[in-house]
């Protein structure tokens, strides 16, 4: 049979199936925006300097221990013992009745001083910084009590109204609420004006609302470093006053061990409200983070 060359020339079923098509390559992964790539090399960047701080700050404080350790082991006169013995020696208080009878109660009175500081403080700042018509009548009396140190109080307190805890914690909380104090008059007087006006204008409820809800969150920022000054305040004058008159707490084991001329468990007792002080800041310093996040990213800082 002819076929016409106008006719399509159809496959028959005995020449087989047709060739497979080669599969197409897939296709390439999208490139990031040159901004977002930016970022993220930036923020490589910054991860890996922020470990290498870390790891030149650890490496520094291992090589300032084995100084120590070196020349402990080479004094001949007892009053620098290696750290090994006193690290030894601060194991045996922590694992020990020490723990509970002198690092435990420490902690305990200055951390209640410095709340109850901390309290006076923001409560006294708010309210010199906001009513400002008050500052002519408190401000004479509290600079004249803000110049009396807390340590000159604890012996005449003592004498006074005896060696107690409640009488500790009240002197630690009086050498606390000045930093905080000042911190908060400050932070809220600083608070800008027009965005206070405008604030009273849209935030119903009056001037209380405004000063709870827009002045104290403004003046939270310098607040905070009013009460971390506040916490190392607390952690001094705690140990000057277990100076005194005192059964127990680190600042009497540090005394104590002087006296008696124990200088591996007083080099302890050192040791011991430096690392409370460091556990204590570390917890102050992640609070801080999470009450500031949004200061924190507006300011672009970087906490390592």
């Amino acid at each position: 049979m002819n076929i016409s060359p106008s006719q399509p020339v159809r496959a028959r079923a005995h020449d087989g199936p047709a060739p497979a098509r080669a599969a197409a390559p897939p296709p390439p992964p999208a490139a990031l925006p040159g901004g977002l790539a930016r970022l993220r090399g930036r923020l490589g960047l910054r991860a890996r300097g922020r470990l290498a701080r870390r790891l030149r700050g650890w490496g520094f404080l291992a090589l300032l221990l084995v100084l120590w350790e070196i020349a402990g082991r080479q004094d001949t006169t007892g009053l620098l013992p290696p750290v090994g013995d006193v690290l030894k020696e601060v194991g045996t208080i922590v694992t020990g009745d020490g723990l509970t009878h002198d690092v435990l109660p420490s902690i305990a009175r200055a951390l209640a001083g410095f709340a109850a500081g901390s309290v006076v403080g923001i409560l006294l700042g708010v309210a010199l910084g906001w009513w400002r018509w008050l500052d002519p009548w408190l401000r004479p009396s509290l600079e004249f009590l803000r110049a009396v140190p807390p340590p000159a109080l604890v012996p005449l307190a003592v004498v006074a109204f005896g060696a107690s805890t409640p009488l500790r914690i009240a002197v630690i909380a009086a050498g606390t609420c000045w930093p905080v104090l000042l911190s908060t008059t400050d932070g809220v007087r600083r608070v800008e004006p027009g965005f206070v006006e405008t604030a009273r204008v849209y935030t119903p409820g009056g001037s209380l609302t405004v000063l709870r809800r827009v002045v104290v969150p403004a003046a939270l920022p310098q607040i905070m470093n009013g009460l971390r000054i506040g916490l190392a305040v607390s952690l001094i004058v705690m140990v000057i006053s277990e100076m005194v008159a005192s059964s127990s707490g680190l600042g009497f084991l540090i005394l104590q061990s002087q006296r008696m001329y124990a200088m591996t468990p007083m080099y302890a007792g050192v040791l011991l409200l430096a690392l409370a002080g460091w556990l204590l800041t570390l917890t102050f310093s992640a609070v801080e983070r999470r009450a500031l996040s949004w200061f924190d990213g507006m300011k672009g800082r970087d906490h390592d």
